[in-house]
């Protein structure tokens, strides 16, 4: 595993969150409620940014065909089933905040 400071905690607001590259693998961060989360950041259906995405409090929906995961686990809460095919789980990732520095563990 390899922990990396991704951001600050300033620097990310409660309901927002960012796409970062951690050695050549998209992952999204999320701040819900002062709280931050991590898990792969492409659609696992759509191949789509997850960070451009909606949040709706622990769910993030994709921006392309709205499946939508639960942030603390990466599991799919709903998605499409079509010719693309059927939205999978996602890995999540630990996360520590220490000093105001976000760091995720991948």
């Amino acid at each position: 595993m390899v922990k990396m400071m991704v951001c600050l905690t300033s620097d990310l607001l409660p309901g927002k969150m960012i796409s970062v590259e951690i050695l050549g693998h998209s992952v999204v961060v999320a701040n819900v409620d002062g709280e931050f989360y991590a898990m792969d950041g492409i659609c696992s259906h759509g191949l789509a940014d997850l960070a451009r995405g909606r949040l709706d409090g622990f769910i993030l929906e994709c921006p392309r065909h709205y499946a939508r995961y639960d942030l603390r686990d990466g599991r799919v809460v709903s998605g499409p089933v079509d010719a693309e095919g059927i939205a999978r789980d996602l890995r999540s990732y630990p996360v520590t905040v220490d000093r105001g520095c976000v760091t995720v563990d991948v």
